[in-house]
């Protein structure tokens, strides 16, 4: 209740602030998103696929992931979105293949930003979703689960960012809950070209990995903007690696001119 009490005291308050930018603001590329929202009456869709396998290994799975974030200001400051992600995943091994398919991850929630950047006191923002169950036969939760995230963002100079979210999740498969951490660099390259670093971990029952990734974004308009990006892991004496492209923009026809 008292979660609930704080939110409810931050969407009052927050909605005089204006959010919607010039330029558009996305999660891709990168695991990293950031604090602030798309914007009242905002329509945004950031859509990409992933590819991705183990390296080392006898019988290797790869497959590709089709994911999609819809994301809608309903206030300056708060936005609601859904995630669907739909995977497919092949493992050859001597004497068969086996395959599997559907959607593996079906979210919805919020985001809320909470205050601008003062200082070395950091633009913040919180996001809350919800697992949705049962999604497919081969993928998905079992339960009804939440994915937080307290996201960080400090603008340094020429340009350049750091972003950082400190996110708990549960899996909806069992009770344990996993703590993870993104630390995003950012910074431009050339005109509408701008480039990022980005370190990644979790740490689930005592166990911790982590991962590393880099990529490119192209702004073709102040509302689209392709991305590509690839990553790469080692943990527990397994590699894993993948590579990703994709596309954010915008719909502001529902907006009104402030």
């Amino acid at each position: 209740m008292r979660l609930i009490k704080i939110l409810i005291f931050i969407f009052i308050s927050q909605t005089a602030f204006a959010q919607f930018n010039e330029s558009i603001r996305t999660g891709r590329p990168g695991q990293a998103i950031g604090a602030f929202t798309v914007g009242k009456n905002i329509l945004q869709f950031q859509q990409g696929v992933d590819y991705y396998s183990l390296a080392d290994t006898k019988y290797p799975p790869r497959g590709f992931v089709s994911n999609n974030v819809v994301r809608f200001g309903i206030l300056e400051t708060v936005e609601l979105s859904a995630l669907v992600d739909y995977q497919y995943e092949q493992t050859k091994t001597d004497s068969s293949d086996i395959s599997r398919s559907g959607l593996s991850n079906f979210h919805i929630g919020f985001r809320v930003h909470i205050n601008d950047q003062n200082g070395w006191i950091p633009t913040t923002g919180f996001q809350m979703r919800l697992k949705i169950p049962q999604v497919s036969k081969d993928f998905g939760a079992n339960q009804l689960a939440t994915v937080m995230v307290f996201e960080a963002n400090w603008a340094l100079p020429k340009n350049m960012s750091l972003t950082t979210n400190w996110i708990l999740s549960y899996n909806g498969n069992d009770h344990y809950p996993t703590g993870r951490y993104v630390i995003n660099f950012g910074f431009p390259i050339h005109k509408k070209w701008s480039g990022y670093f980005e370190n990644y971990g979790q740490m689930n029952q005592s166990i911790f990995q982590t991962r590393f990734d880099g990529g490119f974004a192209y702004l073709v308009n102040n509302n689209v903007q392709l991305d590509l990006s690839a990553g790469y892991g080692n943990n527990q004496n397994i590699q894993d690696y993948f590579a990703s492209t994709g596309i954010s923009w915008r719909i502001n026809n529902f907006r009104k001119n402030k």
